[in-house]
């Protein structure tokens, strides 16, 4: 599958899940200067949302959370690790070199 359909698919399916639980996230799609990243995938851009849909999502969130005892999911890295990533990638190309 083609990262930007990827892309597509799972912002759709994070709206659906997110309205599964009351949560509407209306800036919620894929970020379009990402799909022409060398380096990145193709982000979702969540947008901003009011206090009260960021207090449902929280809701939602804890409700779904794993008991105490229970193993968290595996750590996901973040955007700014990624971005970090192919910032150092991109200075060492213009540099000659390779990250």
């Amino acid at each position: 599958m083609s990262q930007p359909k990827e892309v597509e698919t799972v912002t759709t399916d994070l709206r659906e899940a997110l309205a599964r639980v009351g949560v509407v996230l209306p800036s919620l799609h894929p970020d379009p200067v990402s799909y022409a990243h060398r380096y990145l995938p193709p982000l979702v851009e969540l947008g901003c949302c009011t206090m009260d849909v960021a207090r449902r999502l929280t809701a939602a969130l804890a409700e779904s959370s794993p008991a105490s005892g229970e193993p968290a999911p595996p750590r996901q890295d973040t955007v700014a690790e990624r971005l970090s990533v192919a910032t150092a990638h991109a200075h060492a190309r213009s540099r000659g070199g390779r990250a």
